[in-house]
Parts: structure tokens; C-alpha cells; sequence
């Protein structure tokens, strides 16, 4: 089984997270950034995404937002969606609804097992997340989702 992570970050705890789940699955992560389309991050033989984002304003990141508006979506891949955030309200439902929404707009369906921790924000809050435990919890989601052993 062919996987990716593909993730954007701002204050790295998601890229902390998506490095993680990379090196569980044993397959690459990618850093989007504004520039990223389908042409430039074809997902020709993947057969599993693990979308990556912080949270801000009950949306995912613009960069991830943007990718999945441009991209060329083959059928027959398992898309998994984790996050990192401040804990705050309903922001990670939200949020796992307009990537939802993204993808069913491309045929495709967003699994509902998403994977989430809490990431330091401004100043102390959350100091020290993702912690050790927080990336312990990621590699044993991917695992669990791609049915290995690590």
C-alpha cells in the first residue's frame, strides 16, 4: 500500500506530526505551500493521503485548502485527515467539514477517524505539544489505519 502525507504548518506542530505519521507509514511527507497544484504533487499511485493541518478559524490552513481546490483526484484512495490545535470550541469539527466537503466536490471521501492533538500557540499555552506522548498517539493511529506494525 502506497502512501503520502501531505500537511501545512505554520508554527511546525503539525509538521512535527506529519514527520511522525511519515515515518510510521514509511512514505514521504510534503510541506504544501502556495504554489502546490495536482501538477506539482501528482497522487498517481498513492493509495492512501494523510492530510496534515493547524486550525484557524474552524478551517484547515490556506495552503491545504488551496491543493485540494486544485487537485486532480483519481478514484480509489483513503483519505485520513489530522490536526493539530488550541482546543478550543468546535473548530475541529469545523474544520474536518470543509476538508469533507472539499473532497465529496472530487469524488472522494474523507475517512471520519481523524487523528488529533493539541499544538503550542502563542506565548505558553500548550508549551511543549506536540509532545513525546502526542507523537507516540500519531505513529499508533497510522498503524492502526494502515493495519502494520511499527
Amino acid at each position: 500500500m502506497n502512501a503520502i502525507v501531505i500537511y501545512s504548518t505554520y508554527k511546525s506542530n503539525t509538521e512535527k506530526v506529519a514527520v511522525a505519521i511519515a515515518d510510521a507509514a514509511k512514505c514521504k511527507a510534503v510541506k504544501l505551500t502556495e504554489n502546490f497544484t495536482s501538477e506539482t504533487l501528482p497522487l498517481d499511485g498513492i493509495d492512501v493521503v494523510f492530510l496534515g493541518t493547524g486550525i484557524r478559524g474552524g478551517e484547515p490552513y490556506i495552503e491545504l485548502q488551496n491543493y485540494l481546490k486544485s487537485a486532480d483526484l483519481c478514484e480509489g484512495k483513503r483519505f485520513f485527515l489530522f490536526m493539530t490545535w488550541a482546543g478550543g470550541g468546535a473548530s475541529n469539527k469545523l474544520t474536518y467539514e470543509v476538508v469533507k466537503k472539499a473532497l465529496e466536490a472530487k469524488g472522494q471521501r474523507l475517512e471520519p477517524d481523524v487523528f488529533i492533538c493539541l499544538g503550542q500557540t502563542f506565548g505558553f499555552t500548550h508549551r511543549g505539544h506536540p509532545n513525546d506522548g502526542d507523537i507516540a498517539e500519531a505513529k499508533k493511529w497510522v498503524t492502526e489505519k494502515l493495519g502494520v506494525n511499527t
